[in-house]
């Protein structure tokens, strides 16, 4: 029997209403339900034992925990802190940020203090079509300059940076990147195309075309659910995470969870079979770079702050 694929899971949730408060937990969140769909089977703590549970058919080597939209992002990144000191496998830590935070260089200056933050992440997904399917205040911030400069603080601090975007805001998100070539970006999502259709494919491979182009970019392939729909497919998925890998080369890709979202469609396994089957044309060296090591090393997963170089 071979031995499973060892993983590093590059974008997940851990949480508990317990000790942080969120809001989609606390009355039923149009927005959230039009991304994610009917969420009530969803639990209100995801602890890493269930995590655990979960993810048994693979070798987890590390994770890289992402924020869940709290209500008070501080509290929550302090919390997953403590939650990383304890953990039996490394986790590496990607907080909530606001560039246009007024107390920005504060904020990052806090984050700086726990060892464990490797990475902040904006939501900036606007949808010109479903007013739900919004998930910033308005659509013009990767234009804005004010908000450009507050991106540009960046350039004090260590951290990479996730701007969570939809495939029709790829090209402002192609520009800022060009902006910053001395800040490192996490493409989420795959850039999460609206327009799944002929059409949609050109346009959003043409910006992806544009987007590996960019030596500090690396693509994060998590989370299709999200993108393809909760009965998504192999055959729907597949030309869409190879052109993201043919473009952006398994040293620049890595796969995640997206756990436990992923539990509303058909979870862990079944997630990571499809992975296995998309991906078994490549070598075992290049899976490897898509299962862990890219993900390991971009979210330096295992590395303190003073280790980050």
């Amino acid at each position: 029997m071979n031995r499973p694929q060892a993983i590093i899971d590059a974008h997940l949730h851990l949480f508990d209403d317990r000790a942080n408060a969120y809001s989609v937990f606390e009355a039923p969140d149009a927005t959230f339900e039009a991304l994610v769909g009917d969420y009530s089977a969803l639990p209100h703590r995801y602890a890493f034992e269930h995590y655990s549970a979960d993810t048994d058919s693979r070798i987890v080597e590390g994770i890289v925990w992402h924020e869940f939209m709290s209500r008070d992002p501080a509290r929550e990144v302090n919390w997953a802190q403590r939650l990383a000191d304890s953990l039996p496998v490394p986790m590496s830590i990607v907080a909530m940020v606001d560039f246009l935070d007024p107390r920005l260089d504060e904020r990052l200056d806090t984050y700086r203090t726990l060892p464990n933050v490797t990475a902040v992440r904006q939501h900036l997904a606007w949808d010109e079509v479903n007013p739900q399917r919004r998930m910033a205040a308005r659509p013009d911030f990767l234009r804005d300059e004010a908000w450009r400069r507050g991106l540009g603080r960046l350039r004090d601090h260590d951290f990479r940076c996730g701007l969570e975007v939809f495939g029709p805001q790829m090209c402002d998100l192609v520009e800022v990147v060009h902006l910053y070539p001395d800040i490192e970006f996490t493409l989420a999502l795959m850039g999460w195309p609206l327009d799944l259709g002929p059409a949609g494919f050109a346009s959003w491979k043409e910006n992806i075309r544009n987007l590996a182009q960019c030596p500090n970019v690396c693509a994060s392939l998590s989370a299709i659910e999200c993108i393809f729909g909760m009965d998504w497919t192999i055959e729907t998925v597949r030309p869409w995470l190879l052109t993201a890998i043919e473009h952006f080369g398994p040293g620049r890709c890595m796969i995640g969870s997206h756990l436990p979202i992923s539990r509303l469609s058909f979870g862990f396994t079944r997630l990571y079979d499809a992975y296995d089957t998309i991906l078994a044309p490549f070598s075992d060296e290049e899976r490897d770079q898509i299962f862990r090591t890219t993900a390991r090393d971009w979210f330096r997963v295992g590395l303190s702050s003073s280790k980050r170089g």
